[in-house]
């Protein structure tokens, strides 16, 4: 008879706001909440990260690994020792079970990628073929990224799934239906201003749209990075500027998606998009690149609708369709509420961890 793990450490690069790390606090607050796991977190960022607060809020201890190299060793390895699970949720987190690789073999070792970059530097390849010696289970989030590891890395032989993304799903709609009185419909973007996020493409889509359009719609984005001051400098030499709203890193999830009637998603690569889910569960339809486990989400003419990567005319496209036809916005968030709560509760997903936790 499977004896019930009482512990579980989630481990992350850092408590800064990205999908991954939002995904495993809601997965962390389930587990203590439904599955009375004592489910921790261990960060080797910074203790004023942003969402360390939101820890706190929920009760989740959070343990953080700091200093020289050696002294990070030395609290990796007593944290770690104090729970019967380890979940690792990143490539860079994994690496630290070279230097305590015993004592992670008497505990059950979870893998999670969450996304579908390849890792194939030399450095990466290495730590993957010391590590499939460690790991139990390695889980992704798309079949997109289970596909992209096989291919550089040899783990046929370890216990592998996929298992989707969830969340906790809103008490409340607080997306109101569009009424021909609106000044505009809120275009959203809610991602790291990274190149991978290509965010640069909504606004070139927009600009292609005949002016009287393009007016038809105000641009908000969330979130910061690089790439922040090319936006504001594009969105700036353009007649858009009026229009397009930079709003930073915001923790609130609910003062975000307020500003958001449809949901723009320009990413060259994705996971199982948290933000996508998470605008999904408030009623908002989604405009997403045919990438990774965009599909699954996104299905074109329900949900929303998929364009290729980097397609700024087909996505103009989209944008005049709703801007001619907004009905199609409550029509789509309709469903694509349906099909989150359906399929992606964060309850669901947390019993589907727990099955692989017990797994021998």
């Amino acid at each position: 008879m499977d004896i019930k793990p009482k512990s579980v450490l989630h481990i992350l690069s850092s408590l800064n706001i990205g999908g991954a790390e939002r995904f495993v606090i809601d997965l962390a607050i389930e587990q203590r909440q439904s599955l009375k796991l004592n489910s921790s977190i261990l960060s080797f960022g910074e203790q004023d990260d942003v969402l360390v607060a939101e820890c706190i809020k929920n009760n989740i201890p959070v343990h953080f690994v700091e200093g020289s190299r050696s002294e990070k060793i030395q609290t990796f390895k007593r944290v770690i020792n104090e729970f019967d699970i380890l979940h690792f949720h990143s490539p860079f987190t994994l690496l630290f079970t070279c230097y305590s690789p015993m004592l992670c073999r008497r505990k059950t070792v979870v893998y999670t990628r969450h996304g579908a970059e390849p890792f194939n530097q030399l450095k990466w390849r290495v730590m993957h073929k010391i590590t499939q010696f460690i790991v139990n289970q390695i889980t992704f989030v798309s079949n997109e990224g289970q596909a992209v590891f096989g291919k550089v890395n040899n783990w046929q032989n370890k216990p592998q799934s996929v298992v989707d993304n969830g969340i906790l799903i809103p008490q409340e709609n607080h997306q109101k239906p569009l009424n021909e009185q609106q000044a505009k419909i809120k275009l959203g973007s809610v991602a790291r201003m990274v190149p991978l996020k290509n965010q640069i493409c909504l606004l070139r889509a927009v600009a292609l749209m005949p002016e009287a359009l393009a007016n038809k719609f105000e641009i908000h984005f969330f979130g910061d990075g690089p790439c922040e001051e090319l936006l504001k400098s594009a969105a700036a030499e353009s007649s858009l500027s009026k229009n397009v709203h930079f709003h930073g890193m915001l923790v609130d999830r609910e003062n975000i998606y307020k500003h958001i009637d449809v949901m723009v998603v320009t990413s060259e690569m994705e996971g199982l998009s948290i933000a996508i889910l998470e605008a999904m569960a408030r009623h908002i339809p989604v405009l997403a690149t045919n990438v990774g486990g965009n599909p699954k989400l996104v299905q074109s003419d329900v949900t929303g609708q998929l364009f290729n990567y980097d397609d700024d005319t087909k996505l103009s496209r989209l944008l005049t369709e709703i801007a001619e036809a907004p009905q199609l916005i409550e029509k789509w968030g309709n469903e694509a509420y349906q099909l989150v709560v359906q399929n992606y509760s964060l309850e669901t997903v947390a019993q589907k961890y727990m099955k692989l936790y017990l797994a021998d």
